[in-house]
């Protein structure tokens, strides 16, 4: 058997894999029910947290009001996306990107003031990179 990886938008994993476009879907998807009735998922391979990277030094924090006026990157689709746009509704700006690397590029460039995802990804996929290294977890 070859694989062959496909590059896909967050949000449209699960349209792709039910249109049969790929097979498996190997991202750090958290399992939801409105998921779970969709596709089926494997055991867990790691623990997941949801956690906000800002640049080292910053003030802010998970709370609201720490939040409120602040440009806030999410993944488009994802269940960041969804809690902060359930528990941040007053005065804080959800900006969703349809990719992780275009969350990344706007928090290094300063239009985000931080961003909401997955701990693992932000680990793996900015805060050991060079482009990470200013940035931490708040």
């Amino acid at each position: 058997m070859k694989c062959v990886w496909v590059e896909n938008s967050f949000d449209g994993m699960i349209p792709a894999l039910q249109a049969r476009k790929f097979d498996a879907i190997n991202s750090s998807m958290s399992q939801t029910e409105k998921r779970a009735k969709a596709i089926d998922f494997s055991h867990k391979i790691y623990a997941n947290f949801e956690a906000l990277v800002v640049r080292g030094g910053s003030a802010l924090v998970t709370m609201p009001e720490s939040l409120n006026e602040k440009h806030i990157g999410v993944l488009q689709g994802s269940t960041q996306e969804a809690y902060a746009r359930k528990h941040w509704t007053n005065g804080v700006d959800i900006v969703p990107y349809p990719s992780q690397d275009q969350v990344w590029n706007d928090l290094a460039g300063g239009r985000l003031d931080a961003a909401l995802v997955s701990g693992p990804t932000a680990e793996s996929g900015f805060l050991k990179t060079a482009q990470g290294r200013d940035f931490g977890f708040a």
